[in-house]
């Protein structure tokens, strides 16, 4: 045999090297098999004349700098199984023309890199790193072992211009993605749910999500055990907001000679005190001192996010109910129309004081799917996209192809 130590190098099951063709910047091997074709359905040899057979051309990994292509001579089989079709081949998929081994390094140059930069270094069609790049990612969901969580979390991105959004589910306490969902509404998560099955819904004793009435009715409707908490990060938005909306409102109001005072005011109410620096505190303590409204909302404000710094969950709820009443003598318009909402949502607020639990897992996750985004300049494919969120969350380590 002339290619015995090539045949051995390359270790394709059942075949051996036959001819070598070297050309500039790719090697053709041509292979022959060793043996019978093998039924995939039952596994026996075929021993009989194939019912047909041709030449496939595949690609492998690259040798010393080349592109490597191998040549197979493959057969369609007529089993006493009653199966009927392409024979078996342990390192080819079916109806693949890229070996098992090269769709694994595919696979993980797609971790780290685009799917353009891929195909460019490998001098291939992106269409076909897509489409290895999925297939990867779907197996390695297959292979994943069931999440049970007792918490999840919920919130929404955008995907794309226009109010068009996806919604995340994860497992916080796993910090595992369990999954993305086309829109926001109960209707899109309904299937979600109903997938998981009963038995997984009440295994639910925790959601923590925004004040999106539609990601509260699927919980209730299908996670009946789940005690709902609001994630206060988002009460604070409402809070600014309603605050803002209070300035707004005071400097149309007010005198012509005092208007300057309430220019560029905005993110000097809205930043933490600490966070203040020297020559923005005595624009702050001027505008304090002119509106008694702005600066009673001010020390509310100071107030409410110091019930979620108290030690103890007695502490954050007995903080809330004085804060409330504080909040109701005060009697401004816009601090009532969010005592409202508080009001509301109070029973949320409470099991997220009692458990101590936030958002902030699902939270966090926006930004890193927004960098997934900008890397593809966006995604056409939905589904894609929610691979390639569950795979830079889930599967993200890289396994060497020599493993």
């Amino acid at each position: 045999m002339r290619f015995e130590l090539l045949t051995e190098l390359i270790g394709l099951t059942g075949y051996i090297v036959k001819e070598i063709f070297i050309k500039e910047t790719e090697l053709l091997l041509i292979l022959e098999r060793v043996g019978f074709p093998v039924c995939p359905n039952c596994g026996q040899l075929f021993i009989n004349a194939p019912k047909d057979r041709r030449l496939q051309r595949v690609e492998d990994l690259s040798i010393s700098g080349r592109r490597c292509f191998l040549q197979i001579d493959k057969c369609r089989i007529e089993c006493s199984c009653s199966y009927c079709g392409a024979e078996k081949i342990e390192w080819l998929e079916k109806y693949e023309r890229v070996s098992v081994r090269y769709q694994k390094w595919i696979y993980a140059f797609c971790k780290r890199m685009t799917g353009r930069d891929v195909s460019i270094i490998f001098g291939i069609s992106k269409h076909l790193v897509y489409r290895l790049d999925k297939e990867g990612i779907q197996k390695e969901i297959d292979a994943q072992e069931p999440i049970e969580p007792k918490r999840i979390s919920i919130d929404e991105i955008s995907r794309k211009k226009g109010h068009r959004y996806a919604t995340i589910i994860s497992a916080p306490n796993e910090r595992k993605i369990l999954d993305v969902v086309k829109g926001r509404k109960k209707a899109d998560l309904a299937p979600f749910f109903k997938g998981k099955g009963t038995e997984w819904c009440k295994g639910i004793e925790l959601a923590s999500m925004d004040a999106w009435r539609a990601f509260r009715t699927a919980v209730k409707t299908y996670c009946k055990n789940a005690e709902i908490c609001f994630d206060h990060f988002h009460l604070a938005q409402h809070f600014s907001k309603a605050i803002d909306k209070l300035r707004i409102n005071e400097a149309l109001k007010a005198e012509k000679i005092n208007k300057e005072v309430y220019k560029g005011t905005r993110w000097l109410l809205l930043k933490n005190p600490e966070n203040l620096k020297d020559t923005q505190k005595p624009v702050l303590e001027k505008l304090l001192e002119l509106n008694k409204n702005i600066s009673i909302a001010y020390i509310l404000r100071d107030k409410f996010r110091e019930i979620f710094k108290a030690e103890t969950a007695d502490d954050k709820l007995i903080r809330l109910t004085e804060w409330m009443t504080e909040a109701r003598t005060a009697k401004i318009t816009e601090i009532t129309e969010f005592l409202k909402k508080i009001e509301r949502w109070e029973p949320f607020i409470r099991n997220s004081l009692k458990h101590g639990y936030s958002n902030a897992f699902a939270e966090g996750l926006n930004n890193k799917v927004r960098v997934i985004q900008r890397m593809a300049y966006g995604y056409k494919d939905f589904e894609y996209l929610r691979l390639k969120i569950i795979q830079q969350f889930n599967f993200r380590n890289v396994k060497s192809v020599f493993d």
